[in-house]
Order: C-alpha cells, then structure tokens, then sequence
C-alpha cells in the first residue's frame, strides 16, 4: 500500500472527468476535462494546449509539461466534497492512498501568487542584501516541506517521483494552472475560438520574428533613453557630489528612464509572472512616489512663492542677526577672557580679528544678495514642479552657500586643532623617550639627546599653554558646524524617506495581502482537508531595504561618531548622496525582462 500527496485545486468541485496536470515534482492537478471515454480527445486537446503560442510564452519555465494524470470520479454523498481519484498509469490491483492538498488556483488579472519569499520592490537588490537574505528563503522551504512531507507525503515509486519535494517549480505550476486551465477549456469549447478573450495569440517561442513595427518603434526609443542616460552620467558626476540638486535631478532622471524602459512590458505582459508581477509593482511604486513628491511639492513651492517677498525678509533678518551679527559677538566675547578663562592674547586676538574679518566680509556679501532673496525664494518654490525632494536639494545647497563663512572657519580652526593635536601626541612621546616606528607601526623606546629633549620640552610646554586658546576657537565654530550637520541630516533623512518609501506595497499588503506573499504554509480547515495557504509579507521584509538606507544615515550621523569627530578634530561632512540612494536601472537592460510577454 502506498501514499502520496496530490495538489487539489480548492475551486474545482469534483466530477467524472479526465485530470490533467503535473507529475514532477509532485502530483499537481490543473483541471478536468469531463468524461472518461474520450481519453484521446483530452490528450489531443492538452498537446494543442501545450503548442498554443501563449503557452510557449511561458513553457521554458518547467521541466515538463502537462499532461493526463489520472481519472476522477464524482463522491458518492452530495455533502462529501472529496473527489475519488485513481491514477493514469496504477495497476487496478495496486491500492493506493492518496492525501489531498488543496491550493486556490489564481487568475491572472489578480495577480495573486504563491511564493517562498517576499519579492525586493522599489530598488534593485544588491549583492549583500541578496546573500543575506539566501537563508530565509532556505527557511521558508524547509518548514513548508517539513510541514507537507511530515505525516503522509512519501516517494511514489510508480510515479517516479523520488525525491519529490514543494520547490519554486511547484508553486510556478500553481500559479500556472488556472492560466493552462483556460487554455484547455477554450480549446475545448469552440474550434473556430482557439483562446480566451483576454488572450492574444501574439507571442511565438521566437521573439525576434513575432515583433511588430511599433514594438520596434518602443524599444528604439527605449535604446535612446538609455544612451542618452549614459551620456548624462558621464558629464556629471562631479556635480552630483558636491550638489544635492544636481544629484536629484539625475535621480529624477533616472526614474523617467526606469519608467520609459519598463512601460511596454509592464502594460503588454499577458503571462504574468511572479517575475512580471514584481515588476509591476515596482514600476508603480515608483510611479506613485514620484507622482506624491510632485503633489506635495507644488503645494508646498506655491506657498513658497506667494510669499516670497515676506520669507525674503525673514530669510534676511535671520542671516544678518544669527549668522553675522551673533558670531562677532561671539567671537569678541571669547577674546575677553570669557567666564574667567584666561587665554593667550596675542593668540586670542589673531584669532579674533581674522575669523572676524571673514564673518564680516560674508555678511557685506550677504547684505548686497538681499535683493535677490525673493527671487531665491521663488526659484525654490518653482523647484516643486520637480517634487518636494528638489526643494529639499535646493534649501541643502542653498544652506551650505549661506553657511559658507561658517564653514570656512570651521575649516581653518579643525585644522590648527587637529595639527596641534599630532603636535602634541609626537612632542609627549618625545618628552617620555618615546618614538613612532613607522615600519612595525607601534611606539618604541627610543634615546634622544640631551639638547634634543630640551628642545622638545620647550616646544610641548608651548603647545600645552596655547593649547586652550585653539580648543575655545575650535569648540565654537564646531556646534555651529554641528548644528548645520543637524539640519543637513534632516534634509537627506526626508530626500531618502521621498524617493524609496515603499507607499505602493504598504497600500497592496493592506488592501490585498495575497499580492504580496512572504511565504507559504499548510493549513487545516475547519472540515479537515489540509490546505496550502500564502503567506502575507511581514512589514520586515517591505521596509528592508529602506531600514538598509536608515542603517546608514544613523551610522553617519550617529552622536558617538560626530563626537569622535569632534575630538580629533576631524571635519565633519554631510553623507554622501549616492551612499543613500539606488540605481533604478538595470545594469544589463535585456537581463531586466527575463519573461516571455506578450
């Protein structure tokens, strides 16, 4: 007596009939043709299926193809919804005990699909978060089997099926057998109508003979796009680095050419496949971010506009009082001993009559800009047409300009602290007979002369006493840079929010969680047959990738990193936008669309 496991589907209501379906690697049934005298009626039918132009769209996909599988009978009791099967190619004489699976056959329009694992959207996955996320997927098939196998499932030896186990190509011909399904009942029903309605015959196994003028028209569009693309990359990525505008705008560029490149196949895909369905929604994602950050971004630039004269003034006020006016007097109060702190004064003065003089030549120029502020403010405000994400560029660059003064003598003070820093590190190593050995990297002892310790004496006392002058100075031009950095980092945290916030797979895991399956398992029901159920992705694996992008805006902008920063006298720079961003195009375009379209 032998048991095996045969994939039922659960909208298929059990009658007299030829099934049809997969033999490998499990038992899998598609459909039934009706009746069982007219066993060559039904294989004539299914060859015509498996030839048929839609199907060869996706044939490649399986190992093997349909085929008649068995014989089903219609129960004896109304009530038992159980069908009663024997297989095509059993002995009579043999009994064997079947264990029914029921899995939801899905249509194609519903692009709903079984699947090991929750598929990247929004951007491309790349090498790491590919091999990272190798062992879930692994997980997930481990327990699906072991839930499946556990109790009843064994190898078939009259089926040939050792080994059998629910792998990717199970579930690509779950997903499949509604669609092979259709095409055997359209060729059954009517000669004269070889497919269904919504299915053209207009794909053949070549693609190269089948293509019209107009596909050709497309994709010779699409070529430009991509070469002019490359042209634009090559020009400017020197811009991009020191430009969070320039940087945006390739963004925005590269999405228009993400979006050129995967419209025809995204709207012409007739075989939906979990690849092409991937695609689709990361097509919209795309579609719908960009299509929010302009709407949020014209409301937010109209309003910059109709009150650009009264934001000029304020953006005026604000420059002269706080960026100008506060830092002289700063830097005045520093130089008269503040607090009771007693600074080297000639040192002191040095400092505060040059770092002085670059403040206010910066504000002359800011005084002589203000006519011009409104017209800054309407050009910001005109940015919106791009999306809220430009604004947020331009308000970044503009603020680096404004702040210019500041970083500049952030600049000149982090680096005489940071030299009187290695100053004082090598003199202290002098002072205790100590010396840097460059080649075994390491401090070995080491004997100086008597006129050379003397020297060094000397030079590290001096650097020990003008060491609070240049610590006072530096600390102060530090927290404006920090405040700045604050700022900074708030901008590029709202730019990455904008361009990778997954809002298109938040709204399908709420609306319909089938289209986003993050696995499979096998349930029970409540009247006994064990059915195999999908999964909804876990809010984990959508939010991936951007917890990737936030991973790495906390590391650069983590307080104990700005911290070190500060002590050593490191200078402080913003993130680097193409380390918060991802390449929306594929680096080989023909390995982007892998499937078979029509």
């Amino acid at each position: 007596m032998h048991s095996t496991t045969i994939l039922w589907p659960a909208d298929l209501p059990p009658s007299e009939g030829i099934c049809f379906g997969w033999t490998r690697p499990l038992l899998l049934v598609a459909s039934i043709v009706p009746g069982r005298q007219n066993e060559g009626h039904a294989e004539e039918l299914i060859a015509a299926a498996v030839a048929h132009p839609q199907w060869c769209a996706v044939r490649d996909m399986f190992s093997s193809d349909p085929r008649v599988i068995g014989y089903c009978d219609a129960p004896v009791s109304s009530k038992d919804s159980t069908p009663i099967f024997r297989l095509h190619d059993a002995p009579t004489s043999e009994h064997l005990d079947f264990q029914l699976v029921f899995y939801r056959r899905h249509k194609r329009q519903s692009m709903r699909f079984y699947a090991f694992d929750f598929t990247e959207l929004d951007i491309l996955p790349s090498q790491e978060s590919t091999s990272r996320d190798a062992a879930p997927v692994s997980a997930a098939r481990r327990n699906a089997e072991a839930v499946l196998f556990a109790d009843f499932s064994r190898a078939h030896a009259l089926a040939a099926r050792k080994g059998g186990s629910l792998n990717e190509e199970v579930l690509r011909q779950a997903n499949f057998a509604q669609f092979f399904a259709e095409i055997v009942e359209s060729r059954r029903g009517a000669a004269s109508s070889p497919i269904p309605r919504d299915v053209e015959p207009t794909v053949s196994r070549d693609r190269s003979t089948s293509r019209s003028p107009e596909d050709s028209g497309v994709h010779q569009r699409v070529s430009w796009f991509y070469i002019l693309s490359a042209a634009v990359r090559r020009v400017q990525p020197i811009a991009r680095e020191i430009s969070s505008t320039a940087d945006q705008l390739d963004v925005r560029f590269e999405q228009g050419v993400y979006v050129a490149g995967e419209l025809p196949h995204v709207y012409h895909d007739k075989a939906r496949t979990v690849t092409s369905i991937s695609k689709y929604i990361k097509f919209h994602n795309c579609v719908w971010l960009v299509l929010n950050d302009v709407i949020i971004g014209v409301a937010f630039g109209t309003f910059l506009c109709e009150n650009q004269h009264v934001l000029a003034r304020i953006l005026d006020e604000f420059l002269q009082q706080n960026l100008v006016h506060r830092m002289e007097l700063a830097l005045l109060w520093l130089n008269n001993w503040p607090a009771g702190l007693k600074l080297n004064t000639e040192l002191s003065q040095f400092y505060c009559h040059s770092l002085i003089g670059v403040v206010s030549a910066w504000g002359w120029l800011l005084e002589r800009a203000a006519p011009y502020f409104p017209a800054l403010v309407w050009v910001i405000g005109a940015g919106g047409c791009c999306g809220m994400t430009m604004i947020i560029s331009l308000l970044s660059d503009v603020l680096s300009v404004l702040t210019a003064h500041l970083y500049a003598c952030y600049f000149i003070s982090a680096t005489v602290f940071r030299h009187q820093l290695s100053l004082a590190g090598s003199l202290w190593n002098l002072f205790r007979g100590k010396r840097y050995n460059v080649l075994r990297n390491r401090i070995d002892s080491w004997d100086y002369d008597l006129d050379q310790l003397l020297l060094g004496t000397i030079l590290f006392t001096l650097v020990a006493f003008l060491y609070p002058t240049v610590l006072t100075y530096y600390a102060l031009f530090a927290m404006a840079r920090l405040a700045i950095m604050i700022i900074h980092a708030a901008f590029d945290t709202g730019t990455a929010l904008l361009n990778h916030f997954p809002l298109f797979a938040l709204l399908l895991r709420v609306k319909d969680p089938l289209r986003l399956p993050g696995g499979i398992c096998v349930e029970r029901s409540r009247a006994g047959p064990l059915i195999l159920a999908s999964q909804p992705a876990p809010l984990s694996s959508i939010f991936r990738h951007y917890a990737h992008l936030a991973g790495r805006l906390t590391t650069h902008y983590h307080p104990l990193r700005m911290l070190r920063q500060l002590a050593s006298g490191r200078l402080m720079t913003p993130i680097l936008r193409s380390a918060i961003r991802y390449n929306m195009i594929p680096v080989k375009t023909k390995a982007s669309h892998p499937d078979k379209v029509s």
